[in-house]
This record gives C-alpha cells, structure tokens and sequence, in this order.
C-alpha cells in the first residue's frame, strides 16, 4: 500500500509542477494532506485551489470543486489549528450552517487567529446575535459594541431582497478568502 502512495504522491507532486494552476491537483494535494495531518498544508492548497477557481474570489467559488465536504475539511483544519473563529466562519459557507458547532467555535477560549479582526466578514446574523451574546455574558463591552455596528449594517438586514443579501454574502466571502490566502500562502 505505501508504495501506491509513493507513487501517487510522485505523480500529484509532479503534475503540480507542470501544471501548478490546476484546480484539481491542488485540492486533491489538500485532501492528502489533510489526511496526513498536515492541516496548515492542507489548508493553503485549499485556499490555492478557490484563488484559482474564482479569479482571485472575484467570482463564486464553483459548486463542482468547492462543495460542502471541501469547506468541512477546512473547518476540520481551522478547528485543528486552534483558529476557531476562522472554523465559525467557514459554517457559512456550507448549504446548512451547523450552528450548534459554528458557536462552540466562537466559544472556545483558546483562539489562535485574530478573533474579532474577522468579525466583518460574517453575513449570518445568528452568528453575529450569538457574538452579541457571547460578549455580554463575558463582559466584553467594546466587543458587544462593535458586533451590534456590525448587525446593524443595511446590507445585511433579512428583510432586504435576496439578491441583495447574496451580494452583502459574496462581497464579506471574498474578504474572508483573501484574508486566509494572505495568512496561508
């Protein structure tokens, strides 16, 4: 068995070299590393894989090569690496957000990512309403403050049209992906 392996990894490693661009040889790098244990690694093919397929995160991340596993093994790697608001984050992305475990993540004490610097790019309103929460309950009043300002931004009101609410969901998703490239690559 490891020496299909070898040879897989030969082979990915050398068609990432002729080809460095193409979307699927860097996802699949990232699902092996992922499966290594490599989560950091795994990550920045990951990210490397979205740059790639969305220009930049200029447009949509394609449904065919970024689907909801892709986006929980990310999480399982941001979790793994102590970035739990990034792992929050990243529930929006799915098709239906596991809230249960999005807020365990904006829970946790131990953060090694910059916590409320990615508070802007969040879109769903019940994660914000838990942050007010959280905050509250913590005595944190500045950050209560700043999430409430956050909250009350027009664009991501529920009663705006839908189109609206995906433009605000979009724009606060090209943040976040840049965000993770600058940290990842």
């Amino acid at each position: 068995m490891t020496a299909v392996g070898e040879v897989f990894q030969s082979t990915l490693h050398h068609a990432l070299n002729i080809h460095p661009t193409h979307t699927a040889w860097l996802r699949t790098k990232g699902d092996v590393m992922y499966v290594q244990g490599h989560y950091a690694c795994a990550l920045k093919y990951y990210v490397s894989a979205a740059m790639v397929s969305s220009d930049f995160f200029s447009l949509p991340l394609p449904k065919a090569i970024f689907d909801d596993l892709q986006y929980k093994h990310m999480i399982h790697c941001c979790t793994k690496l102590q970035n739990h608001t990034q792992a929050s984050i990243l529930h929006q992305f799915l098709e239906e957000p596991n809230y249960s475990m999005a807020f365990k993540a904006l829970g946790e004490r131990v953060c090694n990512d910059s916590c409320d610097t990615y508070y802007p790019c969040i879109w769903d309103i019940t994660l914000l309403e838990f942050l007010v929460h959280h905050h509250t309950k913590r005595g944190e009043t500045d950050c209560r403050q700043y999430v409430i300002r956050l909250i009350g931004q027009l664009e991501l009101n529920s009663n705006n049209n839908e189109e609206i609410q995906r433009e605000a969901a979009s724009l606060r998703k090209g943040w976040f992906l840049r965000a993770m490239a600058k940290q990842y690559l």
